[in-house]
């Protein structure tokens, strides 16, 4: 059945949830792990089940996602039909004045993408989830269900939560979904933003959205539709980190450094992670380098201590500097002697001599791309 599935990735999570490190880029693409970027994720997931129609529908800044993507070639999906194709939404002028309202909105832009396709299948997902998903596992469950529309959940527990939460039946079948504004220490099935529609269902939901307006699509499209339609939940019980702010990302940035079972799943699983190849010279540790537990990219030189932290490509931490649970993404510069403590840096940053930098593992101190400091 994968063979008759397609898929839309969403670059934008769509929600008013700030986050300063996707303010010049798309949240699919802020650097994660060392070396990859969060859409590396989902997207390695359906180049692994075989899915080889995929779309990406941007919102706005999704310059740094053309670069990472280009045509595809990083995950063999760099093909004359079928394979990658970035969507650019709200072409027409008619749409405009709707623009980057709502995944409805941007749904209904790539219709004709949608229709010429000849898949009975969709998958839509975010691209700001870091886990390994079966999609191949999720189809024909659908299928086997007889489902209109099957949803991907978690059980969690997770005070912080916020967003929407199913409760199933003995089959899986969805009995209610409504939304969770965090604040409980109960255990919920927590929505994790990936679908599979008939494609037949979805262009008929989205010929109801334009007419009556609708916008919101876990309410219009999921709870709306509960007594309606065959909706079934499909539960992931592995690792899953759903990155909206930055204290998100700092959690997930730092799980992966403490925890072996994490990095087992993600990396050492069936799944190989595939990103954009950068050719690099391996790492140099100077006489006064020490490094405990961290992950250090290709291309860097530590002179400096480095503990608890993730240290991108090409990134310079220079003699006396000292970083504990820092995350600084590719070309940073940590100058002679600076103490940095639960510090994000963006995209050649520099840090100069003798400065003393601190956040909160709750609230981390992000610095913006480009800055000297």
């Amino acid at each position: 059945m994968i063979s008759k599935t397609m898929c839309i990735l969403f670059s934008e999570s769509y929600t008013a949830t700030p986050n300063e490190l996707a303010v010049e880029r798309t949240l699919a693409t802020v650097p994660f792990g060392g070396r990859y970027r969060l859409i590396d994720f989902v997207l390695s997931s359906l180049v692994k089940a075989k899915v080889d129609n995929i779309g990406v529908l941007t919102k706005e800044h999704y310059g740094s996602l053309m670069d990472h993507l280009g045509q595809g070639k990083d995950w063999d999906l760099a093909r004359r039909n079928g394979g990658l194709k970035i969507l650019t939404p709200f072409a027409k002028a008619e749409t405009a004045t709707t623009r980057n309202r709502s995944k409805i909105d941007a749904l209904l832009s790539c219709r004709p993408h949608l229709e010429k396709s000849a898949e009975e299948y969709v998958i839509l997902a975010d691209t700001n989830v870091v886990m390994n998903i079966d999609f191949q596992a999720m189809v024909e469950y659908h299928v086997k269900k007889g489902a209109d529309i099957t949803l991907l959940y978690q059980n969690r527990n997770d005070p912080t939560y916020n967003g929407l939460v199913v409760d199933c039946d003995r089959n899986n079948q969805v009995l209610d979904a409504y939304y969770s504004a965090g604040q409980t220490r109960e255990t919920q099935s927590a929505l994790l933003k990936v679908f599979v529609f008939n494609k037949s269902l979805l262009l008929s939901l989205l010929d109801r959205a334009y007419t009556f307006g609708w916008n919101d699509f876990d309410r219009d499209f999921i709870t709306k539709n509960i007594n309606k339609l065959n909706i079934y939940g499909y539960e992931h019980e592995g690792f899953a980190a759903v990155i909206n702010t930055v204290a998100d990302y700092y959690a997930a940035s730092m799980e992966l450094i403490q925890s072996a079972e994490v990095r087992k799943e993600l990396f050492s699983s069936d799944t190989p992670i595939l990103t954009r190849v950068k050719n690099s010279a391996p790492t140099t540790y100077g006489f006064d380098g020490k490094v405990k537990n961290s992950l250090i990219a290709d291309g860097c030189v530590i002179d400096g201590e480095v503990n608890n932290c993730i240290i991108f490509r090409d990134v310079q931490v220079r003699k006396g500097a000292v970083l504990n649970n820092c995350i600084i993404i590719q070309g940073g510069v940590i100058g002679e002697g600076a103490q940095l403590s639960c510090v994000i840096t963006d995209k050649d940053v520099t840090v100069q001599d003798g400065h003393t930098l601190s956040g909160y593992p709750t609230y981390p101190f992000v610095i913006s791309k480009g800055q000297t400091v």
